[in-house]
């Protein structure tokens, strides 16, 4: 399935991953949260950032990997 929306890829990323948003930077997408100690965690992460330069150049399901993979020493 290809992503649509920003808003609609975080809705799933929120229902399988957790507290953390997808935002776009400047021909990159980068993980945050607002909850401040996942926040925090995640801003010491040696890489946050998925490089890709449109939403729909991916699927959703590679955006929640994505966001697994950066995540995974964050949230267990």
């Amino acid at each position: 399935m290809k992503a649509r929306t920003l808003a609609q890829v975080n809705r799933a990323i929120q229902k399988q991953v957790g507290n953390v948003t997808l935002r776009k930077g400047d021909g990159y997408f980068y993980v945050t949260s607002d909850d401040d100690q996942i926040d925090r965690a995640l801003m010491a992460q040696y890489m946050t950032s998925i490089y890709v330069c449109h939403l729909n150049q991916q699927s959703v399901e590679s955006w929640i990997a994505d966001v697994q993979e950066i995540t995974k020493n964050v949230l267990t």
